[in-house]
């Protein structure tokens, strides 16, 4: 099923589940061919093979991101905490109950949830110590052998799991557990009914997220069945049951019979960890995004270094800049206010001052700016140059030099020296384009010294064939290694923000892409195997390149977003290229955030993106290809939080529309009105959720029943595939943030 969608609104599908066709184990092929009339007449063959699946550990980036974030402190006191997977399959891999298909469809994996002055501590063992003591351990396909170490108080997955261990797996495999009193593990730990409704899988339009080849993508979700307290750090932890349905409590929390006598712990295994606070701080998305540009006082919202006061007005700078030539000339002399307003003036262009060490061992001070300018910039740079120094600028009324194209400049040529593929293809294919020139002037020479008479004219015509397809094309890769340079990839950070004072934490800057600085950047790369006796060719060769550069920049983002919907047909009528650098927890606590730009602030026209990436764990980059006055920043689907409302052990969920053409509209007209039982001439209809005795641990299958009770007698829904985790998703979902920022600097800009 799927929430409504406009066109600029993605749609998201909740999915049951995706049982794969095999599950991990061992595995074999039996094929028989008879042949008539022969004897023998049948003959036959087997032969083995392995599905392997993670046990003991979770492959690294196999984990998208958990809510709540990790170390958040926000509103989260009715929140299911949960996990997001790459792999949509993960959760069904293993078996809840072995060699029983009445639990194909449940996990064998859980979020469980303590409070974190009471939550166990995890352990590394080894896989041996998951056995019970004594039990010999078998590996398959292997010789390995080794007795399990297992205590008999503790419970754990067993021998029926774990012997004979699966290929590759071996007794001293190292494992994180936890060891949980049978008491808190029965009180707060699934049923196997409940299981069946605490994963699913979520279809997501991933175009407005970080850079991936995907337009769709699929992630797996497991979600918890408890909710955190108030005001108290909390400690949720995603272990495995395998093949443990018969130890798993009743839905009211009541112990297994099938545990065994004198069991008193039990042992699980832990695949992440993480703690957070539910509480009135302001680390949720909402007050996290509310607060960006906040602190210090007077940040600006473009990319620049602040400055005391506003930034000098354009006649200002006039009478400064003036004043400082007529001093110059000693006509005059700079006034402390003038020169208040020149430095003011260049850090409001984006401009940072640094300390300059000279060749010949003098120091000065120098101006330099990134590519990521607070204002547009026009393109007054000429390519080719001869090399750093010649892009480098003077201003002798200040003495000072503006270093900013020429460390692009340099940047670039070890960019390129770096890269020993792009480097050697550059070189062989400047020597080829020199060579056909060359062969084509000695061509021309001869062509006249014979007065074009029919001589030697196999060999003539041999050279006018190979004349004739003009220069070699490009090496391969070498356009689009130049396009990935002009979007920025592979620059260092501190040639984007040359001060950590541009960025603070919790800041998001807008910024224009000041072209100057990429040409320069793509003209220090092309320099490898330049000559200088044909600067002309050069120039020709570079001015092609450019333009296949800019306009592969980003290309895969760009048509990805652009062939349906209000972005086809996009059209830059201005050439800019715009964008923002954020920074913050947001960024960490909730990867894959979705954002959209427009150029106006209605939000009607969107701007396609270039590029979306994380530079840092915190830092994002975002390039739209044109002007963004409007930006929206809105949570990632395969991150929405499934929850509660309701306080003091008294809990309910409102109704949503299950069947077209709304699947996903809340019924009720006030949901700040009292709750009303599955009424549906209320303002406020839902469904109450029971809790087990501890007031938190909601009992997840008897929701459920209610909701598949009322939607189907009282709303006329239907379910032809009956009540699935899928449409619980649906049902607990609580919808996605979304909050808008106004680009200031699209107006009126000055530089």
């Amino acid at each position: 099923m799927s929430t409504p969608a406009s066109d600029d609104q993605k749609q998201i599908s909740f999915i049951q589940s995706d049982v794969p066709p095999l599950r991990t184990g061992v595995y074999t092929l039996a094929a028989t061919e008879t042949v008539p009339g022969q004897t023998p007449g049948r003959f036959t063959a087997n032969a083995s093979f392995v599905v392997q699946g993670e046990r003991f550990k979770i492959a690294e980036g196999e984990i998208v991101g958990v809510f709540p974030p990790a170390l958040a402190n926000g509103e989260f006191d009715r929140v299911l905490p949960h996990v997001v997977f790459s792999r949509r399959t993960l959760p069904w891999e293993r078996s809840l109950k072995n060699a029983d298909q009445s639990y194909a469809k449940h996990p064998w994996m859980a979020v469980l949830l303590f409070d974190a002055a009471t939550a166990p501590t995890p352990t590394k063992v080894k896989a041996k110590e998951l056995v019970p003591l004594g039990t010999r351990i078998t590996v398959t396909a292997s010789s390995d052998t080794d007795t399990g170490a297992l205590p008999a108080n503790i419970l754990s997955y067993g021998a029926s799991t774990l012997v004979p261990m699966g290929y590759g797996e071996t007794p001293d495999d190292d494992c994180l557990v936890i060891d949980i009193p049978l008491d808190t593990f029965c009180q707060i730990a699934p049923s196997a009914p409940d299981l069946f409704y605490l994963a699913h899988i979520r279809e997501v339009d991933v175009t407005d997220g970080v850079d991936t080849a995907a337009r769709q993508t699929q992630y797996a979700v497991v979600v918890g069945n408890r909710i955190p307290a108030v005001n108290v750090p909390s400690r949720a932890f995603l272990v495995s049951l395998e093949n443990m349905a018969d130890y798993l409590p009743a839905e009211d929390g009541t112990p297994s019979a099938r545990i065994p006598a004198g069991t008193d712990h039990v042992r699980l295994l832990v695949y992440t960890s993480w703690t957070f606070t539910a509480n009135d701080l302001e680390e949720n998305l909402l007050d996290l995004l509310k607060g960006l540009n906040k602190f210090p006082a007077g940040s600006p919202s473009t990319l620049r270094l602040p400055i005391v006061g506003d930034a000098p007005d354009a006649a200002r700078v006039r009478q400064a800049a003036a004043n400082q030539a007529a001093a110059s000339r000693g006509a005059g002399t700079l006034s402390a206010d003038d020169a208040a307003v020149i430095v003011k003036n260049a850090l409001a262009m984006g401009y940072v001052p640094f300390n300059h060490h000279l060749r010949h061992g003098g120091r000065t001070v120098s101006w330099y700016r990134g590519p990521l300018v607070p204002s547009p910039v026009a393109t007054t740079i000429a390519v080719p140059i001869g090399g750093p120094d010649a892009a480098n600028r003077y201003d002798p009324q200040a003495g000072l030099f503006d270093v900013s194209y020429g460390a692009a400049w340099q940047l670039g040529q070890l960019l390129a020296l770096q890269n020993t593929a792009v480097a050697s293809s550059l070189y062989t294919w400047k020597q080829r384009v020199l060579q056909q020139q060359a062969t084509a002037a000695e061509q021309q020479l001869l062509q006249h010294l014979l007065a074009n008479e029919p001589i030697l004219e196999s060999f003539m015509a041999t050279r006018r064939a190979r004349l004739a397809d003009g220069p070699p094309p490009l090496p391969g890769g070498i356009p689009e290694w130049f396009g990935a340079l002009a979007a920025l990839q592979g620059i260092p950070f501190n040639y984007l923000v040359p001060d950590e004072r541009m960025l603070p934490p919790e800041s998001l800057r807008f910024f224009y892409l000041d072209f100057n600085w990429i040409d320069a950047l793509i003209d220090g790369a092309f320099s490898i195997g330049r000559s200088t006796a044909d600067q002309k060719l050069e120039a020709a060769q570079l001015h092609a390149l450019r333009s296949a550069a800019r306009a592969r920049m980003g290309l895969r983002r760009a048509l990805a977003a652009r062939p349906t919907g209000a972005r086809a047909g996009h059209v830059n009528p201005t050439g800019q290229v715009t964008g923002f650098i954020l920074r913050s927890q947001a960024a960490s606590g909730w990867p894959n955030l979705r954002f959209k730009g427009y150029s106006d602030a209605a939000a009607t026209s969107p701007v396609p993106t270039l590029r979306l990436v994380n530079l840092t764990r915190d830092t994002l980059l975002c390039l739209f290809d044109g002007v963004v006055e409007l930006l929206q920043i809105s949570e990632p689907p395969e991150q929405l939080h499934m929850g509660i409302e309701g306080k003091d052990g008294t809990y309910w969920t409102t109704l949503r529309e299950v069947d077209p053409p709304n699947p996903g509209k809340q019924y009720g007209t006030d949901p700040g009105q009292k709750p009303t039982a599955c009424d549906p001439t209320a303002a406020n209809p839902v469904i109450f959720v029971n809790p087990r005795a501890d007031g938190r641990t909601l009992r997840i299958r008897d929701a459920a029943t209610e909701l598949l009770g009322c939607l189907t007698k009282t709303f006329g829904q239907t379910f032809p595939q009956g009540f699935t985790s899928a449409e619980l998703a649906l049902e607990l979902n609580k919808g996605v943030l979304m909050v808008e920022f106004q680009n200031t600097s699209s107006r009126g800009a000055r530089s």
